[in-house]
């Protein structure tokens, strides 16, 4: 990548700029010199949490691609500090959320995502990602019972294994309470909790999957009146984005990811089908989600543009990545 004056944070003067450099610089693929932007611009502006949130997020996108599980607790170093800085961000914490879903912590992911739907009752993500903690701790117990007959009777070659050289286990230690993210006595985040995160065949797997739905992405790219193309994985975040009118690119995905949700739940329960796709017309654009498999597809594009030929190349696109 060549180098431009400032390109390394040098000489920014906001944090506006700190982000904007650091979000063409992951989009680009370059994520040691956008963490590197996001550390130098956290040391000029120490409270701006949003610094911290793009660094988890950059994080994130990393461990997708080098599957090297420490990144994560580095990322849930970064994404504590921007709650101490925000106990409201709601970002922040389904992140944090995410990843101790990730690392097997669900009591510690229900905390939080109770924290969020506090003030967000009717957040289709959260309610998804508790959903998905509960189930876990509801069957933890039955799980942690019937190992335990067996270690009992051997000499310890029964012993549940240890955690392998890819794993990390973040202790409860290691992360102090995060303001705001209190649910029940002296809450959930000071549990004796075990974080491990491992770098599984599935997540592999799935990584996979989501390149070739990325790599695909250049077939939309000339259309006339496109503003902005989203791939978006099954927990809300956004794999890749080509981003040509400076979009926001933290609330449209979440927009996305809670309309789709909402839109496949009300299928299911009327049972008039499957939720394929769907139309927002918004001020700034027409947003057109996308049902792609095990990701969501969101395009924006003027409200003014061709449906018909952002339709065919849809067609186009699903038939590629399932081929």
């Amino acid at each position: 990548m060549k180098k431009t004056p400032g390109s390394e944070g040098e000489g920014f003067g906001t944090p506006e700029e700190y982000l904007n450099a650091a979000k063409s610089m992951r989009n680009m693929g370059e994520f040691d010199l956008a963490l590197n932007v996001c550390d130098k611009g956290s040391a000029k502006f120490p409270n701006n949490s949003n610094i911290y949130i793009l660094k988890a997020q950059i994080l994130i996108t990393k461990f997708k691609k080098v599957q090297k599980p420490d990144i994560l607790k580095t990322a849930l170093m970064a994404l504590e500090k921007a709650i101490k800085l925000n106990p409201r961000s709601y970002l922040a914490k389904i992140l944090a959320s995410q990843i101790f879903l990730k690392g097997r912590a669900y009591k510690r992911a229900r905390a939080v995502l109770l924290d969020v739907l506090k003030s967000l009752p009717d957040d289709e993500k959260a309610r998804a990602l508790l959903a998905e903690a509960e189930k876990h701790i509801e069957k933890k117990p039955k799980e942690e019972k019937e190992k335990a007959a067996p270690q009992k009777a051997s000499s310890g070659k029964g012993a549940s294994a240890e955690p392998g050289k890819d794993d990390v286990i973040v202790l409860a230690a290691d992360i102090s309470e995060a303001d705001g993210v209190k649910t029940g006595e002296g809450g959930q985040w000071e549990l004796d909790e075990k974080l491990v995160i491992d770098a599984s065949e599935d997540t592999a797997d799935d990584e996979a999957r989501m390149a070739v739905f990325g790599d695909k992405l250049t077939m939309f790219g000339r259309l006339d009146g496109m503003q902005g193309i989203f791939i978006i994985d099954a927990t809300g975040q956004p794999y890749k984005v080509i981003n040509k009118k400076k979009l926001d690119e933290n609330a449209i995905p979440s927009l996305v990811f809670n309309l789709f949700k909402a839109s496949v739940a009300g299928a299911s329960r009327t049972n008039f089908g499957s939720f394929q796709r769907g139309i927002l017309v918004a001020p700034f654009g027409t947003i057109i989600i996308v049902n792609v498999f095990y990701a969501t597809l969101a395009l924006v594009v003027d409200n003014d543009a061709n449906l018909a030929t952002i339709e065919a190349r849809i067609q186009r696109y699903l038939e590629e990545v399932s081929g």
